[in-house]
């Protein structure tokens, strides 16, 4: 899908359908680093409950295209918002995914960038989503704001994240070696290694290689953070649907810990949103891909009552 950034560039963003023509559609929108194929337990699962999947690329990601940042063009959440939203009207335009999900409406799921991308898109589209699906949603693009931060932390964030955009080709070279990606993996992402195969490290090395693939990592890492995702659930209207499902052996973005505990997103909810919390015992950041089974039990009922 041909998408314009700010300065008149075109490129492309990579997306995929899958599933029944005429189901009711369901976007999913990975977390850093990885793609559309960090969904391969979960899309056969909802393609096999009769759902039109939508995955997609986030510009700078997978098979997207990874344009450098400019003057007048970086990312940050409300690029993945914006990419996201075009891609719904792209299906939507070619027929690929029927209008509305056939009046019935969008459902948008992702997982720790994605998660809040989700969120961002959901609160977006109003009565044209007819719920979302949170994987263990991240606190931000990257994980500290300056207000969150005290007095004395704040010029060391500001020195981290501008070293980082400077002088982080040695850091970028180290953290995609094979070794270091699985190790952080083994070591922190996934509690369970049995889902740590070769598949995995290929998801997210082989983008890695592509042009752009370093100056949209250290965009991205030492980024704005973006909204909160306790600003955006709040602004949800009566009787939207959210699902959360989260990993309790997360240690990225902790259910009871950290400045954004998911134990605590569903306090900022109004009156009428239909706010489900589901706890993912032992699973750590991405539970759709550790732990998939653990995610359809809960995903698999929530979804039978959500068509009524």
């Amino acid at each position: 899908m041909a998408y314009e950034i700010p300065g008149g560039k075109k490129v492309n963003v990579n997306y995929s359908v899958s599933g029944p023509e005429g189901g009711a559609p369901i976007m999913l929108v990975h977390g850093f680093g990885a793609s559309i194929n960090h969904w391969r337990y979960n899309e056969p699962f909802l393609t096999g409950l009769g759902y039109r999947v939508v995955r997609l690329d986030l510009l700078g990601f997978g098979a997207s295209d990874k344009p450098p940042p400019t003057t007048e063009f970086d990312y940050n959440m409300e690029l993945f918002e914006d990419v996201a939203l075009k891609v719904v009207e792209h299906v939507e335009g070619t027929g690929e995914v029927e209008r509305d999900g056939g009046g019935g409406g969008w459902i948008v799921g992702g997982n720790s960038i994605g998660g809040l991308t989700a969120l961002m898109v959901g609160r977006t589209l109003k009565d044209r989503c007819k719920g979302v699906i949170l994987f263990n949603t991240s606190g931000g693009m990257t994980s500290f704001r300056y207000e969150e931060l005290p007095l004395l932390l704040r010029p060391i964030l500001w020195f981290v994240q501008n070293m980082l955009k400077r002088y982080g080709n040695g850091f970028w070279e180290n953290f995609k070696k094979p070794e270091n990606v699985e190790q952080i993996l083994k070591g922190q992402v996934y509690p369970d290694n049995r889902n740590v195969d070769k598949e995995l490290l290929d998801i997210i090395l082989e983008p890695s290689y592509d042009a752009g693939a370093r100056e949209v990592f250290l965009a991205v890492f030492g980024g704005e953070a973006g909204p909160t995702p306790e600003d955006v659930i709040s602004d949800y209207a009566k009787g939207s649907k959210i699902l959360a499902l989260w990993g309790t052996g997360d240690t990225w973005t902790p259910l009871d810990g950290g400045l954004h505990p998911g134990s605590k997103l569903g306090d900022f909810t109004k009156e009428g949103v239909e706010y489900e919390l589901v706890r993912l015992e032992g699973a750590g950041h991405c539970p759709h891909d550790e732990a998939p089974e653990l995610c359809h039990q809960a995903l698999g009922p929530w979804l039978k009552r959500l068509e009524g």
